[in-house]
């Protein structure tokens, strides 16, 4: 909540989004496996943070899940 609560502040917007996670091909470990990723969402004063876990089918893979999750996100707020 610290990463999109910040963008907030910079950007200045209605919405901010922020991506963190890991999609590989190193960094994975047992506990953050690749393709766990966290997605914040700041809309007003409300946070939401989710928490995803891709399938590992390489970084590109992921990083293209993660950002269409985001958009989905964003637009079910906005209905």
């Amino acid at each position: 909540s610290h990463m999109v609560k910040n963008l907030n502040k910079i950007t200045k917007t209605n919405i901010s989004i922020s991506i963190t996670g890991i999609a590989g091909p190193g960094g994975g470990t047992e506990k953050k496996s690749i393709g766990l990723v966290y997605i914040g969402i700041k809309k007003d004063n409300k946070i939401q943070i989710n928490k995803f876990q891709f399938k590992n089918k390489g970084r590109t893979y992921i990083q293209k899940a993660a950002v269409h999750k985001s958009l989905n996100l964003i637009f079910a707020i906005l209905k």
